[in-house]
């Protein structure tokens, strides 16, 4: 009994480290996307415009 379930110990890691040498592949091919995403640097004014709050958010 012992051979057997040390078999199917060294069964279970190899198909755990075959699936996460997988998954780190996909990983590493992903598309590379910027870790910080670019901010609006300049200042305020005094009241908000719409044209502030678009640089701010980004959406323009």
């Amino acid at each position: 009994a012992t051979p057997f379930i040390a078999g199917i110990a060294v069964a279970t890691v190899a198909l755990a480290g075959r699936y996460g040498v997988q998954a780190w592949q996909a990983f590493k091919a992903r598309p590379a996307t910027p870790r910080i995403r670019k901010f609006y640097g300049g200042g305020f004014e005094t009241t908000m415009t719409r044209r502030e709050a678009a640089l701010i958010l980004g959406v323009r």
